[in-house]
């Protein structure tokens, strides 16, 4: 894709990969985000196969139309399925970067948006494990939105078989919630808010 750039996250105040599944991709313009699932060169992960490429496009496609309806979902232009591509609106506003530039403060509320998304969520009674900054952002009018979306989990698909995540598994954090080869995401995110192990600033998720 040309004029299109690679999307990174701050980590220790440098730029670093966000996520180990996808090519997130902005345009010249920053006003659309891409999500290539594809296999691409933004991160090297040798245990990524073409199955579990389109396993995890479903599920992000799965949620993006569950929650499509809720205002803080990603404003979606287009699903590309034959060529496993989402496009979504962009406001070059990412809460991750915001925080890291001391800027996050000239949203309004901006704690109480975000609680308001993870609040909303739970009533569903969907787990977002990877309930981290990089993935809000705000757009023009500093509503918040919520993206990467293949993170969720509902009753149905609670427990993940472990199969699908070789690509995403680089320390013995998940140990403890596998049972017979599968994964229990609703007590892995309970964990992850409960340690706030995202790092939100304060911890304000448990506050």
């Amino acid at each position: 894709m040309t004029n299109w750039k690679n999307f990174y996250k701050y980590e220790a105040h440098r730029p670093a990969v966000a996520n180990m599944l996808y090519e997130p991709l902005v345009n010249e313009e920053h006003t659309v985000f891409c999500m290539n699932w594809n296999h691409n060169n933004y991160f090297h992960n040798s245990k990524m196969t073409d199955e579990l490429l389109q396993f995890w496009f479903k599920r992000e496609v799965k949620y993006l139309l569950l929650l499509r309806n809720k205002k803080y979902s990603p404003e979606i232009l287009d699903i590309d399925y034959a060529g496993r591509k989402i496009k979504f609106r962009w406001y070059d506003k990412g809460l991750n970067y915001l925080i890291e530039k001391n800027e996050i403060e000239s949203i309004p509320s901006w704690k109480d948006k975000i609680r308001a998304i993870v609040k909303d969520l739970e009533q569903q009674g969907i787990y977002k494990i990877n309930m981290y900054p990089h993935t809000f952002y705000f757009d023009d009018k500093n509503e918040a939105h919520c993206m990467d979306m293949y993170g969720c989990a509902d009753s149905k698909s609670k427990h993940l078989d472990t199969r699908y995540l070789e690509p995403l598994i680089n320390s013995n954090r998940f140990d403890k919630f596998i049972v017979n080869g599968n994964l229990d995401t609703h007590e892995l995110y309970k964990e992850t808010i409960k340690t706030n192990y995202a790092n939100w600033p304060g911890d304000f998720l448990n506050a």
